[in-house]
């Protein structure tokens, strides 16, 4: 993978076929504000609200038969400024998807004591995924995938994404694990002993998860994907003709 090469953490579980990557401060302290204003200004009704978080869906739906996205334009500011989705693919995690780029971008909001539980990605999505996290850090756990068993108490190895960081997850590394984030309000020392890229980490959070705790604070995820199925035609349930 030609732009992220130097960004592979080689501490986690790593093949010629896919392999985590990360990247910190992918984008600036003044796009990390501007897209948080952008997310917070959306008006109420682009919130779906779950039990343990809220989430805005950008680029679209998916059907929930098919599996394939009803589109929508992704906003501006994912395209022109930040340009994120050109970013993204500039890293090379979507060349051989369909669309050579994502096309689909999950904002997850998640506020101390939040997280959700350890799952796959399904089949929908070409097997690779781009998070970019701000204002907050958090730990994604990773879990052992093994198919008819049910997860394991215990992740196998943690990642901790930094506020304005970028992780990449792609290839055998997407389908064979689990992943989650544990509801809790701090990250103590017995959880941060588990991450696989501290030394990919700037400085102060090196030092930081090595000698103490982390307090949680708000944490605002995109999630960029590639559905590959599309339904033609269709705009948000609207015939294009």
């Amino acid at each position: 993978m030609v732009g992220l090469a130097d960004a592979r953490v080689a501490e986690a579980h790593t093949t010629a076929h896919g392999g985590f990557f990360y990247v910190r401060e992918f984008i600036s302290a003044e796009e990390e504000a501007y897209l948080i204003r952008k997310i917070d200004s959306a008006p109420r009704p682009q919130w779906k609200h779950l039990k343990h978080r809220r989430l805005q869906q950008w680029g679209g739906e998916l059907a929930e038969r098919t599996g394939a996205l009803l589109p929508a334009a992704l906003p501006a500011h994912v395209t022109d400024y930040p340009d994120l989705v050109a970013r993204i693919a500039a890293t090379g995690a979507f060349h051989e998807s369909r669309h050579a780029a994502p096309n689909h971008c999950l904002v997850n909001e998640y506020l101390p004591g939040q997280g959700i539980l350890p799952h796959t990605d399904g089949p929908a999505y070409f097997p690779a995924v781009a998070t970019i996290s701000l204002q907050g850090h958090t730990l994604l756990d990773l879990y052992a995938n093994v198919p008819g068993e049910a997860c394991p108490a215990e992740p196998v190895f943690s990642l901790l994404q930094e506020p304005r960081s970028l992780l990449v997850t792609c290839g055998d590394a997407y389908t064979q694990f689990l992943h989650g984030i544990a509801e809790r309000d701090v990250d103590e020392p017995v959880h941060m002993s588990r991450i696989a890229n501290k030394e990919a980490l700037s400085g102060a959070w090196r030092v930081a998860c090595e000698h103490g705790a982390l307090l949680r604070t708000r944490r605002v995820s995109l999630t960029f994907r590639d559905v590959e199925k599309v339904h033609k035609g269709l705009r948000l349930g609207k015939l294009h003709t």
